[in-house]
């Protein structure tokens, strides 16, 4: 079973190519008679990757974070070089990744010695609650000539889901990307790697990359705002929207930061000033409080979304003016 894994995880990545409509003469196979031209000696670590959705579906609910399994294979115009993880890995290693998570590799070097003419590094992600590798997956490598017949196995293998994928290809007339760290980003977004490719030395590794959800806070503060006396009490209504710009829905954190205080506003029990929304993909979500002011002024009024909890991600500051 070990040396069928490897099999799949070679080829999934071509598989993936085809599946996506990419044309695989061009990027994933190779001349019949390899280039002369030889590297130097090189070196290649993959310092960390990231995934922007883990295809939670929030209907079904549980947990939102996802089992990813990174596949890498390094090639040049000779064929395979190298995989990740390695056919003597008994368990390959899975990350519990949530949304817009960064993982660190902790054995980076994913490649050390020479390439032949073209270096190709591809690299994709799975959701690991699926299986190994899809069953289309599997029927489009069985029609690949040259590769072998896994049509049989389509049965036996369960379906996995594709988080994302990418690939980067260098040439001897660029000097094989030796001497710099590089940032990829898959055709969708959803993967990003980091990683570097050295000869004598690695250049220096890019620090703790991080990704960012685009997020918007659309707020109009509400005028005539009036405090309450003794025998009469004004409310007024807030509204303000966030506004997810990912493709995918995922969990918002807001909270209202505000010069004012628990003796001149009343809004911590009926109407919370912190809470977490799920906000559609490419939509928008309006919260609306109503707030009581007992002390006139100018007020500091700010709204901040956090992703996760605790790590601001966008903001909407500004002056309340409540009259007496």
């Amino acid at each position: 079973m070990r040396k069928i894994y490897l099999i799949l995880a070679i080829i999934s990545i071509i598989a993936i190519l085809s599946a996506f409509g990419c044309n695989p003469t061009q990027t994933v196979t190779f001349t019949q008679t390899p280039s002369t031209v030889i590297s130097p000696p090189i070196t290649i670590s993959l310092d960390y990757f990231g995934i922007r959705d883990t295809h939670w579906i929030s209907q079904i609910g549980g947990s939102r974070q996802a089992q990813i399994q990174l596949l890498v294979v390094v090639a040049d115009e000779s064929g395979t070089l190298a995989t990740w993880p390695p056919a003597s890995m008994q368990n390959p290693t899975t990350f519990d990744m949530n949304f817009f998570d960064v993982k660190a590799m902790t054995d980076p070097i994913i490649y050390r010695g020479s390439v032949t003419g073209t270096l190709c590094v591809y690299v994709a992600a799975y959701n690991t609650g699926k299986g190994q590798i899809t069953k289309g997956q599997i029927d489009i490598i069985s029609k690949w000539p040259g590769l072998p017949d896994v049509a049989k196995l389509k049965d036996a293998v369960p379906d996995k889901e594709l988080v994302g994928y990418c690939w980067r290809i260098w040439s001897a007339a660029s000097n094989w990307g030796i001497g710099e760290p590089y940032d990829q980003k898959s055709d969708t977004g959803n993967l990003e790697v980091w990683f570097r490719i050295g000869s004598e030395q690695l250049p220096e590794p890019i620090q703790n990359p991080t990704l960012k959800p685009n997020v918007i806070i659309d707020y109009q503060p509400p005028t005539g705002v009036r405090t309450s006396g003794l025998w009469v009490l004004y409310t007024s209504t807030f509204t303000f929207t966030l506004r997810n710009n990912e493709s995918f829905e995922f969990p918002i954190y807001w909270r209202l930061d505000t010069t004012s205080n628990p003796m001149n506003v009343i809004n911590f029990v009926t109407y919370p000033t912190e809470g977490e929304q799920d906000v559609p993909g490419n939509d928008s979500v309006s919260i609306t409080a109503k707030y009581l002011f007992y002390t006139s002024g100018n007020y500091q009024w700010t709204y901040i979304a956090e992703y996760p909890k605790g790590t601001p991600i966008t903001s909407w500051a500004g002056t309340l003016t409540v009259s007496p």
